[in-house]
């Protein structure tokens, strides 16, 4: 019988190591003492490859130390890249843009779909263990997906709703030709969508409940590829798995800014959430596919009183999920809080989401000890880890 892979975690300790100097591949005993088997990496393209077909020996070498230690604790890892290249003539050559959609051969936006198969393929060569290839990262929001030069010119002209879609569709045709190329045994997961609200960049009608903007990506998507209009209408050639970020929001009305501050205890709605998402995959041939929720999470913003009570919600979370027969995993966001590393750098307020991203983590900052927080005890206890997760981190961090 395959190991259960459903209690999994996520976050960029890669790029941690970089920025805090921890041993990434040490963290990693985090994620087994927490009894988690599925571990979800940061490997963005940008930041491996040198261009499409050249890996950078020294971020490979950083990667596959991880991915060792991975296999080592038999843990299944999630590698996930949402930076690619473009082509010379953009006025980026990095981000999350995409020239304006146009399939004439040889122009700019056909050069990135290439340059983005390419580089999928140099990125699966590399990492032949890497098992599961998250391609996107909710590309349904302007974030995430927009036209080159968006975030440096003019960011009152984002792509609309169908026009990120239609470009989705087509990156991850070509994200899974190249991946498919250099590892026929590594599965492709689509892209993540999250809610779809018209503040984010969504169309999502604002009457209905936010996170319902996943089904309705997810329906806009399949729409799309089984048109004919596309590159093909099989499915299998776009991904093997599905992902999604069904985050705990209120169904009270909020605003886009507010969200991760106003939330309600996960209930019979969360889960309608999910099986509304899995409904629009059997609706289209779909329903034999796994999911992996991909991120889900909970901040408190530093505060005590909602520590306690978010870890009651993501054990609450934890086991509606864990009796839904099509989810393989839910990646908890995230492992570590990053409040000291902001901080010293001048930025905490000014980070995505505000003083709301840096407290997700499960454990405190490496510069302030890697301490188990509530949530983390919580999951621990799901899983029936015996393992002293206070010592694991004062382990890592007085040898960091």
């Amino acid at each position: 019988m395959e190991k259960s892979r459903f209690y999994g975690v996520g976050e960029p300790l890669i790029q941690r190591q970089r920025d805090q100097g921890i041993d990434a591949a040490a963290y990693l005993d985090l994620v087994a003492g927490l009894g988690c088997t599925a571990y979800r990496s940061w490997m963005h393209i940008t930041e491996i490859l040198d261009d499409p077909s050249t890996p950078n020996p020294g971020a490979v070498a950083q990667h596959t130390r991880l991915l060792d230690r991975a296999a080592a604790l038999d843990i299944e890892v999630t590698g996930m890249s949402h930076e690619w290249f473009l082509p010379e003539g953009c006025i980026q050559r990095t981000g999350h843009a995409m020239p304006p959609r146009d399939l004439t051969p040889g122009s700019l936006y056909m050069q990135a779909l290439e340059m983005l198969e390419e580089s999928w393929f140099t990125m699966a060569s590399t990492f032949p263990q890497v098992k599961i290839w998250e391609i996107g990262n909710e590309w349904n929001l302007n974030a995430f997906l927009h036209p080159d030069g968006f975030l440096a010119s003019d960011m009152s002209k984002p792509f609309t709703a169908d026009e990120k879609l239609d470009i989705a569709v087509d990156m991850q045709y070509y994200a899974a030709r190249g991946i498919r190329r250099a590892n026929t045994g590594a599965m492709v997961t689509s892209f993540a969508p999250a809610l779809s609200t018209p503040g984010l960049g969504g169309d999502m009608p604002d009457f209905l409940p936010v996170m319902y903007g996943v089904a309705w990506t997810l329906d806009k998507l399949y729409s799309r590829i089984k048109s004919g209009k596309f590159w093909s209408t099989d499915t299998d050639d776009y991904f093997d798995i599905l992902a999604w970020h069904p985050y705990v929001f209120t169904n009270r009305p909020s605003s886009d800014a507010d969200l991760f501050l106003d939330v309600d205890e996960p209930d019979q709605l969360w889960q309608s959430f999910n099986d509304a998402a899995y409904k629009v995959m059997c609706k289209y041939g779909d329903g034999h596919k796994q999911a992996l929720l991909t991120e889900s999470g909970f901040t408190d913003c530093g505060n005590p009183e909602w520590e306690q009570r978010y870890a009651g919600y993501n054990v609450k979370m934890l086991e509606i999920a864990r009796k839904l027969p099509y989810v393989r995993t839910l990646h908890n966001f995230r492992l570590l809080n990053e409040n000291s590393m902001l901080r010293r750098a001048g930025i905490e307020q000014n980070q995505i989401g505000g003083l709301t991203e840096v407290y997700f983590g499960l454990f405190t900052d490496p510069e302030e000890g890697c301490q188990p927080r509530a949530r983390a005890l919580a999951i621990q206890q799901m899983t029936g880890s015996k393992a002293d997760l206070a010592a694991i981190g004062r382990r890592l961090t007085e040898g960091k």
